[in-house]
This record gives C-alpha cells, structure tokens and sequence, in this order.
C-alpha cells in the first residue's frame, strides 16, 4: 500500500470522528471555527524528498491555511502558507532552529501571465528537499529554491509534514482578525502525495 493510500485511510478516520475534518465531493474538508481548527500531521518522518497537496486555500481575514514541514523543537520549518486577506498568493518561509531567517515571507501567484484567485479552486504546492537546496512549487512550477550554502543557517531538520488550517488573530496584524459572523472557514484538500528520496 502506498504512502497516500496510508494517509487517505487513516485521514478518513478522523473525518468520520472530528467535527472540523470531514469527507466532502471527494476532498477532505479543514474546518476554522471560533472553538478550533484543524492540525494533520503525517506520521513518518523523512531526510530528504518532496510532499505535494492539491489544496483550496479558505478565504477570510485571520484564517491560515498551511502546508509545512517541521522538525523536533527547537524546530526547522519549511512552509507554504495561504493568508485568507489575501487569497492571490502563497507565502513560503523557513526556521532554523525556532528563528526566522527570513526577514519576511516570499509571495508568489500561480503560474502563468494571470494569477489566480486561489480560494476559487485547487492548485497543488510542494515543498522538496534535496542534498543541496530547498524548493518550493506551486503546479509543478518552482517558485523558489534554497541553496544550501557554507556558513549560512540552513533548515536541515524539517521532517514531519503538518497540514490544516488556524486561527491567525493573534499574529501581531499579520494575518489579520477573523470575523466569525462571517464562518465558519473552510479549506479543502483533494490529495496529499510523500514522496522519500532515501
């Protein structure tokens, strides 16, 4: 059995069991209410290789929607994330080691001469490590690529892959603040695919 044949029987399981995860049309449904939201972690962890999700990012001031991949606290992470106050483009960041290296997120718009608005519909993001470099894609596109460089902080413990969607009203402005006559928020994903290259 496959990794996403693994993931897809055991996430619908919690959909069967949590009122914020659910199965719907053929994707499965992140769910924001004021009570919670939604948090998947993959259960196998892995050095190098690539995870892809074909996702619908939620609309709405404050709702975050992410695909990431983390390490052991003080952890390294690897992000796409979707601020609903913007639904035109996906930021991608990185921590070493708990502190943010960039000094501010990096915005990219789907592929082509004409953005999309991306809580319309379904694009699939990836995040793959190699040996040497860190790349981020948005439809198989490579929107950015970290190289691996001496003497510069590197995330190389960023393992695990989270997915789902939060709160982000506490985040200093960042993400704005939720309404929550306007919810509850949704994102959606129709698959997840892990791919280890070792």
């Amino acid at each position: 059995m496959t990794f996403t044949k693994l993931l897809y029987l055991a996430l619908a399981t919690i959909a069967s069991i949590k009122v914020n995860t659910y199965q719907e049309n053929g994707s499965l449904v992140w769910r924001l209410t004021s009570e919670c939201g939604t948090t998947i972690v993959y259960p196998w962890d892995f050095h190098y290789g690539r995870i892809e999700g074909r996702i619908r990012m939620a609309p709405g001031s404050g709702v975050v929607t992410s695909l990431l991949l983390a390490g052991p606290a003080p952890s390294d992470e690897l992000d796409w994330e979707w601020v609903g106050k913007d639904t035109w483009t996906a930021q991608s960041m990185y921590f070493v080691k708990g502190q943010r290296v960039d000094p501010n997120a990096q915005y990219f718009h789907t592929p082509g001469n004409t953005a999309q608005e991306m809580s319309a519909g379904f694009h699939n993001y990836a995040i793959e490590i190699t040996k040497n470099s860190i790349n981020w894609y948005i439809d198989n596109w490579l929107t950015r690529t970290l190289p691996k460089l001496d003497n510069v902080p590197f995330p190389s413990d960023a393992s695990r892959a989270r997915m789902g969607i939060w709160d982000g009203t506490q985040t200093s402005g960042w993400a704005g603040a939720v309404d929550w006559s306007q919810g509850p928020f949704t994102a959606e994903m129709q698959w997840f695919n892990f791919t280890p290259y070792c």
